[in-house]
């Protein structure tokens, strides 16, 4: 009984992965998509605090880069993090009124210029998909905005 338990782990550790090597360096390149968000969210972060009418952070629902086109669906919250009180906000009658959609979900399209990520247009919280023409508007890929062309 004792060897075929031993035989049946031998069997299983054959099978599993190898143990990641903690020793090792992350690539490069795994870097570099969280430094772009961040530089995509420094270009964003003073229109949408500016509009809200008080310092905003953001949870990151949707990145895609084609090239140097960017597209973002964002989450405002409070800088510290925690859930805006959209009845203090620029948006205080929208959210009273039941027309801030997805509690203020933000769509961005940016463009890389000069190696800078520059806002291109923004919504917060539409009620519809308000984005739906800035592919003819600004050059974008449609597919990027997931809108098929």
């Amino acid at each position: 009984m004792k060897i075929k338990a031993f035989i049946a782990a031998l069997a299983l550790s054959a099978c599993s992965p190898p143990a990641p090597n903690e020793t090792a360096p992350p690539p490069a390149a795994a870097a570099a998509p969280e430094v772009a968000n961040e530089a995509m969210l420094a270009a964003l972060t003073p229109l949408v605090s500016a509009a809200i009418g008080q310092p905003v952070s953001f949870t990151i629902d949707t990145v895609r880069v084609d090239n140097d086109w960017a597209w973002l669906v964002v989450q405002p919250q409070a800088a510290d993090g925690s859930p805006l009180d959209w009845s203090q906000t620029s948006f205080a009658s929208a959210y009273a009124n039941g027309v801030l959609g997805d509690n203020g979900a933000t769509y961005a399209l940016l463009r890389r210029e000069a190696g800078e990520w520059r806002v291109v247009d923004h919504v917060i919280g539409p009620t519809d998909v308000a984005y739906i023409d800035w592919p003819a508007r600004h050059g974008a890929p449609p597919e990027l905005l997931g809108l098929a062309e």
